[in-house]
């Protein structure tokens, strides 16, 4: 069984959130709790529902997996391991902006140079 570390979950939001530069009150309201609520979360006082769980994971483009376990566990056959390096490395708004890319390129396979 699986023990939840609510601290170190608060911490990884906090830590994305201030990468993402945003405030407690900009991330609450995102993810629309209250900013008392979003505050115990960070501090690791407080549990949280999974829909909790998943506003905040879309507000700051983590997966719930990341956010609960500190780590992303993608299959080698799913992702190639120098990506996955790269997106470790990017803050949100950047694994957004290579998705739309990433994207665009597939939708669009007739443009990419031979």
């Amino acid at each position: 069984m699986y023990n939840i570390d609510y601290k170190e979950l608060g911490n990884r939001i906090r830590a994305e959130r201030r990468k993402q530069d945003f405030t407690q009150e900009k991330l609450a309201e995102m993810a629309d709790i209250s900013n008392s609520f979003m505050g115990h979360i960070e501090r690791g006082g407080r549990t949280l529902s999974i829909e909790t769980l998943a506003k905040l994971a879309n507000a700051l483009n983590l997966s719930i997996e990341y956010i609960v376990c500190g780590e992303f566990n993608y299959q080698p056959d799913m992702l190639p391991g120098e990506i996955l390096e790269a997106l470790k490395q990017m803050s949100g708004n950047q694994r957004r902006v290579f998705l739309s890319i990433m994207k665009t390129l597939a939708a669009h396979p007739e443009t990419w140079p031979v």
